[in-house]
């Protein structure tokens, strides 16, 4: 299935822009919001960073996060990026636009094996070549085969209710949760979709 076009000019410059990106690792979420940061010239935000940062403040860690999202999203113009729901209902609502990277599994694990590897191999290491190995193997079954292909293929819809975790979040629940924003929403479910999707929003910028 390929992407559904948002119909509206939001890649004018002339209007504000508010973009969010969602989808699960190794989707590409990161590469695409730099680009279009870049590409429309606007501040991009990755959740990532904001949830890490507030990883110790445990009881008040969900009062920290909206506050950042509401910081965020009461700004004029901004993409955001990340795999979260619950916490970024501001943004949701807020945005111009969704981008939903629906990536099939095996492409996603692809690109999370290829980043492990590519960013052992720029850090200086003193580790034999096999306890390097023995790494690679532990993370490719506690990461890959475990907590990440959980999101993509794990088909039960969680709600708020059932959440202990800021971060839980799967595929099934991210499809139910965004089908409100449909008229916002495109989706992508191939690299070549993003692809085409970007060189689309390069002409408009230029236009």
């Amino acid at each position: 299935m390929g992407y559904s076009t948002y119909h509206g000019s939001f890649f004018d410059q002339k209007r504000a822009c508010r973009i969010h990106i969602i989808g699960g690792a190794g989707s590409g979420k990161t590469t695409l919001a730099r680009s279009l940061g870049v590409r429309l010239d606007l501040p991009v935000y990755h959740l990532d960073e904001i949830y890490l940062e507030q990883g110790s403040q445990v009881e008040s860690l969900l009062d920290s996060l909206f506050a950042d999202v509401h910081r965020i999203a009461a700004q004029p113009s901004w993409i955001t990026e990340g795999i979260y729901l619950w916490w970024t209902d501001e943004l949701l609502r807020t945005a111009d636009a969704i981008i939903w990277l629906d990536i099939p599994w095996r492409r996603a694990a692809w690109r999370l094996i290829a980043r492990y590897v590519r960013t052992g191999l720029k850090r200086p290491s003193s580790l034999s070549a096999l306890h390097r190995l023995r790494k690679l193997i532990s993370y490719l079954y506690s990461e890959i085969l475990w907590s990440e292909r959980k999101y993509y293929l794990d088909s039960s819809i969680m709600n708020p209710g059932t959440v202990h975790d800021a971060n839980d979040n799967n595929r099934a629940t991210t499809a139910q949760y965004l089908a409100s924003y449909s008229g916002k929403l495109v989706r992508c479910c191939t690299y070549a979709e993003i692809e085409s999707f970007l060189t689309g929003i390069k002409q408009e910028a230029n236009i």
